[in-house]
């Protein structure tokens, strides 16, 4: 899996739980992926989107289904501040929509 496939398979998804930018991070962004490796993805919603636990939860529920693997979702403003700079910037973006 890399990150093209993330891609194809993940946008219609994170497209329909309103979703306005979604980057992976960690090991999926340096390409040094394992077979068991988590997908860790940092989300920012669109700004109407309406959030809830229950949402992100279905979020990420499908994302694993399609991507067949564990699925960590984050934003920006839960990122630890000691690996935030590191993540902004080590990023792989995939999905942005205006």
């Amino acid at each position: 899996m890399n990150l093209e496939f993330i891609k194809n398979k993940a946008v219609p998804i994170l497209k329909r739980h309103g979703i306005k930018k979604a980057s992976v991070f960690g090991s999926f962004a340096r390409g040094e992926e394992k077979h068991n490796s988590d997908i860790y993805i940092l989300i920012e919603y669109l700004p109407e989107t309406k959030k809830s636990l229950f949402k992100r939860i279905e979020l990420k529920y499908d994302l694993q289904d399609v991507l067949n693997a564990d699925v960590d979702l984050v934003t920006e403003n839960a990122l630890s501040p000691y690996i935030k700079d590191k993540v902004l910037k080590k990023r792989g973006t995939f999905c942005e929509q205006r």
